[in-house]
């Protein structure tokens, strides 16, 4: 018998069950019988993970909230998964997200009381997850905020960073007290502490630059663009504001935010667990970031959980770009460099696509040969894409101990007005490298912060598909 929400109290009250052992009991009630209905059917399972998890709020929780990303996987689906008994039966072991992003399933291992590791090609994602991960005094944030608005306050020589276009998107004033801040935090802090106080700097770099609050990718304001006469208003006024907003008094309120956010940690994960980033490429998983580290050990982890790129989904550097730029990131490399690096990245020459990209699956391959024929860039982009990730699922599978599970979330996308199911590639390239399929799960997007279109050949993604391998 499903255990209903109104039971649970009753049942931690009368000391039947702790409210973690509950949560567990709950999540494998329902995967048990995901399993069972998969294993019959094998068709896909129409789910809502809000419903699956309804004890976790929809609002800021823990340090979720410390930095904003674009596309960001909803911490039910991780929470869901990393509370099951059945896939994660002895508590301190090791979850890996080889796309974490800013860090949502780290957080969540470490909640769930799990250790995890990650990896992620953006710098600024790397920066954040670390900082969503790290316990820190809060007396100790506090005392330091205070001596970093007073010397910024006092600093009349500021050299600007290279941040491109830097006045098109900042006010002369703005660019000023953002150099004293940088400056300024970079004089005073050092360590973790220097880490979340420049997370904390670029989260707000957006909000005081003239780009647009309603989009991902940084384009400036344009009043004049928009229908609705109270938005039109509302971003005229923002305009005005931002010509001589308080950009220090900004960065004090967020550091409050923050604080408060990061002592939270102390209260609900336990020193026993860490969090850690290790490396740039999914398709080169390391010990650590140092540029001569080793590989991470074959069947060294024990569950893994991601939401790798999608096919036509954000521009993760692009969207990042200012704060890349405010964070001195681009001095060495350029954000194409960095795009490089990405996975399911647009921009190629056309040198590098005169080969055609095959797998020697007939699914995948006919399409491609219909796409090349009317658009030979969009069918290299998606082939690509493609031939990464199958690197980056065969790196996953080295990593994996045998009879663990991994997990990968991923949405179907159009190229050329075909329907490009990524979630049946990924699947038949995982199974080739010797996973079996164990389920498929679908789950509506509700967040319009997930429903991307990168171009006009690609559509909008409204589904979540999940899928669950076993090694």
């Amino acid at each position: 018998m499903t255990i209903q929400t109104h039971q649970a109290s009753e049942l931690i009250n009368n000391g039947f069950m702790s409210s973690s052992e509950l949560k567990s009991y709950r999540v494998d009630q329902e995967l048990a019988k995901f399993f069972s209905a998969y294993e019959v059917e094998k068709k896909p399972i129409e789910v809502n993970f809000r419903d699956l998890v309804d004890w976790v709020p929809y609002s800021d929780s823990y340090t979720h909230y410390i930095h904003s990303y674009p596309a960001k996987l909803i911490k039910h689906i991780p929470i869901f998964f990393l509370n099951s008994k059945i896939l994660l039966p002895e508590s301190k072991s090791l979850v890996l997200d080889p796309f974490c992003g800013s860090g949502t399933v780290l957080l969540e291992s470490l909640l769930a009381g799990h250790s995890a590791i990650g990896c992620d090609a953006n710098p600024l994602a790397r920066l954040i997850a670390r900082v969503k991960t790290t316990r820190l005094e809060a007396k100790e944030l506090h005392r330091t905020k205070a001596s970093i608005m007073l010397k910024a306050r006092r600093l009349r020589k500021v050299i600007p960073l290279n941040v491109v276009n830097i006045e098109h998107w900042f006010s002369k004033n703005t660019i000023k007290q953002l150099s004293q801040l940088y400056r300024s935090i970079n004089e005073i802090c050092t360590g973790e502490e220097l880490e979340f106080f420049l997370a904390t700097f670029s989260s707000i770099v957006k909000k005081v630059s003239y780009a647009d609050p309603n989009l991902s990718v940084p384009v400036k304001i344009k009043p004049e663009k928009y229908v609705n006469i109270d938005i039109k208003e509302r971003m005229s006024n923002k305009l005005l504001e931002l010509k001589n907003i308080d950009v220090i008094s900004l960065f004090g309120n967020q550091v409050d935010k923050n604080t408060n956010r990061i002592s939270l940690l102390e209260k609900v994960s336990s020193y026993d667990v860490t969090a850690n980033v290790v490396s740039e490429d999914a398709r080169r998983i390391t010990k650590s970031l140092d540029n001569s580290a080793e590989l991470l050990e074959p069947n060294s982890v024990d569950f893994i959980v991601t939401s790798p790129p999608y096919a036509g989904a954000q521009k993760y550097i692009r969207s990042s770009s200012l704060s890349l730029g405010w964070l001195g990131l681009c001095e060495e490399k350029s954000l194409r460099d960095y795009e490089k690096l990405n996975i399911g990245r647009e921009h190629y020459s056309k040198s590098e696509y005169v080969e055609s990209i095959r797998f020697g699956l007939a699914d995948i391959d006919t399409f491609f040969d219909e796409v090349e024929k009317e658009n030979p860039l969009r069918a290299h982009i998606n082939s690509n894409y493609l031939k990464e990730m199958e690197s980056a699922i065969s790196e996953m599978y080295r990593v994996l101990k045998k009879d663990k599970y991994c997990v990968i979330v991923i949405g179907n996308n159009e190229v050329c007005g075909r329907k490009f199911e990524t979630q049946k590639y990924i699947r038949l390239l995982a199974e080739r490298l010797g996973f079996s399929t164990k389920l498929v799960l679908v789950d509506d997007i509700h967040s319009r912060g997930l429903m991307t279109k990168r171009n006009k050949t690609a559509s909008i993604i409204n589904s979540e598909w999940i899928l669950v391998f076993k090694k």
